[in-house]
C-alpha cells in the first residue's frame, strides 16, 4: 500500500509515518472492492460516484457533468472551509495591491501606483520567451480528438 500511496500522492511529499497513515485512511474510501458496484458513492453529494462501466465517451460525459467548483465535503472538510479559502484569497489579493502602493508619501518624482505596475509589466514582458512556431511541432503534439480538443498536454500548454 505504501508504494500505491506514493504513486497517488505524486504532487506532495510523504515525510513521516503520520503522513502515510493519513493518506492510507483517505484512500481506503477509493481503493475498495465496493467501488466496482454501480451504486458506490464517493461522497454524500449526489454527483460524486464511481461511474458505471462503459465507453470512453461515457466516462468523459460523466466528468463533464461534475461541478466546476468542488464542495469542501468532497475532501471531507466542513462547509466553512470555503470561507477560510475565500478569506485567504482576498487577503492575498489585498496584500498584492498594497505592495504596489508607494511606501512614503512626499514630494518629488515618486512613481504613482499605475507607473509602478506598468514598469513591472514591461519588465515581465521582456522575460517572456518568443512565441513557439506550431508548424515546427511534432504532429502528435497538436493532435486533436473528434471534438477538436488537443489531446497531448504539451500541445494544450503550447497552443
Amino acid at each position: 500500500m505504501n508504494y500505491l500511496v506514493a504513486l497517488v500522492n505524486y504532487g506532495g511529499r510523504v515525510t513521516d509515518d503520520k503522513d502515510v497513515r493519513l493518506i492510507e485512511a483517505m484512500l481506503k474510501k477509493y481503493f475498495t472492492a465496493e467501488i466496482m458496484g454501480d451504486n458506490y458513492k464517493l461522497s454524500k453529494l449526489p454527483f460524486y460516484y464511481a461511474p458505471p462501466d462503459g465507453s470512453y465517451d461515457a466516462c468523459v460525459a460523466y466528468i463533464n457533468q461534475l461541478p466546476l467548483d468542488e464542495d469542501p465535503e468532497v475532501f471531507g472538510l466542513h462547509p466553512n472551509a470555503n470561507i477560510t479559502y475565500e478569506n485567504n484569497t482576498v487577503n492575498f489579493f489585498m496584500d498584492c495591491i498594497l505592495q504596489v502602493q508607494p511606501r512614503v508619501k512626499g514630494k518629488g518624482n515618486q512613481q504613482s501606483p499605475e507607473q509602478i505596475v506598468a514598469a513591472k509589466a514591461r519588465e515581465m514582458f521582456t522575460r517572456l520567451p518568443s512565441l513557439l512556431e506550431t508548424k515546427k511541432a511534432n504532429e502528435q503534439t497538436l493532435q486533436r480528438d473528434k471534438d477538436g480538443n488537443i489531446i497531448n498536454s504539451l500541445g494544450v500548454f503550447c497552443n
